[in-house]
């Protein structure tokens, strides 16, 4: 093993045991959190899996040559319930231990020489010629597990965005960008490495180690900082198979604690604060920062938003701030449009572009382009 690889992997299974146990034993922990670390766990003794036999002689950690060998048939399992558990709280159930079958057939179908003696698995781990027919199946095992949890994410992130969408749930639109970009570098992961084990490029092993390290290691660490950094506000706790189809009759049925005149003279006086107190300009403002300024509950100002506007929070705003810079977008054409946007209250400019077109079904520079001609 060269001694950057070397490095890379020590690097990779320092954190990941840090991560650990930061994800398991903060105070503010979540079942999202102890999921990821356990990944992160499990991450880290698959990368120190190669220093056990690295000298090729026996030594005090010997007894556990081959154990960690199987660990990444658990990796896409836990992906998915991250994920499912991320976005809003699910309590894990008995059933959910059907996702260990995977890592559990593959120690199975190994079992007879992961118990042999450490000589023995020494010996049979430095050649590897030929291969255990029962390792060629684990092997298998990994990447059809890996790529179809990655397609069971895929459908579970879908559908909770489209429920948070119906439900007019009150959520960032970041949290989704954020998650199928997790999903995506995931599958490059996997990628990467089948290509490495089923061809003789073996680089590529290496290249998605980088990206574990980089990328999955990070997210850990914004977890940790945030355990609420990919929840949805109001999404019910259910699983989304159980939800299937049901999102239709939901928003029909919804009506709130508020009658409709009650709600209407809220929102008159909510536009009236936001038309003359310009609370969108911060981009710190929140659901419960703007309910206290305008003496409201966060319930009620949800219910009044959804309601009677028929849009979440963030759509509301943003929609305040996208009217904001048309306004001196048209007052000032030479005004520089990220410049508006951060002074309107956006944070990212990734976020600005997706909510402007959202509004207007322009990009800012196909409106500016379009202002011009107008002149």
């Amino acid at each position: 093993m060269p001694n950057l690889v070397q490095q890379l992997v020590l690097i990779g299974a320092v954190q990941g045991i840090l991560l650990f146990f930061l994800l398991n034993f903060d105070s503010k922990t979540t079942i999202a959190n102890r999921l990821l670390g356990i990944l992160c766990l499990l991450l880290a003794l698959y990368f120190l899996s190669p220093f056990i036999v690295i000298n090729g002689e026996l030594n005090a950690f010997s007894f556990l040559i081959g154990w960690f060998f199987f660990l990444p048939a658990s990796y896409g399992a836990l992906n998915y319930l991250y994920y499912r558990h991320a976005v809003t709280e699910v309590k894990l159930s008995w059933k959910d231990l059907v996702h260990l079958t995977p890592v559990v057939t593959c120690y199975l179908l190994n079992l007879h020489w992961l118990t042999a003696s450490p000589e023995y698995r020494l010996n049979l781990v430095q050649k590897f010629d030929p291969l255990p027919d029962s390792f060629k199946i684990s092997i298998y095992i990994f990447y059809i597990q890996a790529f179809m949890y990655n397609a069971f994410s895929v459908r579970l992130v879908y559908q909770y965005q489209k429920r948070a969408q119906n439900t007019l749930a009150n959520f960032n639109p970041d949290i989704f960008r954020w998650l199928w970009t997790f999903l995506g570098l995931t599958f490059v992961i996997w990628s990467l490495k089948a290509v490495a084990d089923f061809t003789d490029k073996r680089s590529f092993s290496i290249w998605a180690d980088v990206l574990i390290v980089i990328f999955i290691y990070s997210v850990a660490i914004a977890q940790w900082r945030n355990p609420k950094l990919f929840r949805v506000g109001r999404l019910k706790a259910k699983s989304v198979e159980e939800s299937m189809g049901s999102e239709s009759d939901s928003s029909e049925k919804s009506t709130g604690a508020l009658d409709k005149s009650t709600r209407q003279s809220l929102l008159a006086s909510i536009k009236k604060y936001m038309q003359e107190q310009h609370p969108y300009l911060d981009n710190q403002l929140t659901l419960s920062r703007l309910a206290d300024a305008i003496g409201l509950s966060s319930h009620h100002l949800s219910e009044v938003l959804n309601q009677q506007e028929r849009k979440n929070f963030y759509q509301f705003v943003n929609e305040y701030r996208v009217n904001y810079i048309l306004e001196q977008l048209n007052h000032d054409h030479s005004s520089k449009i990220l410049d508006l946007a951060i002074s309107a209250g956006f944070s990212s400019k990734s976020t600005f572009n997706a909510v402007f077109k959202q509004f207007t079904g322009k990009t800012p520079s196909q409106y500016r382009k379009n202002l011009s001609k107008a002149i």
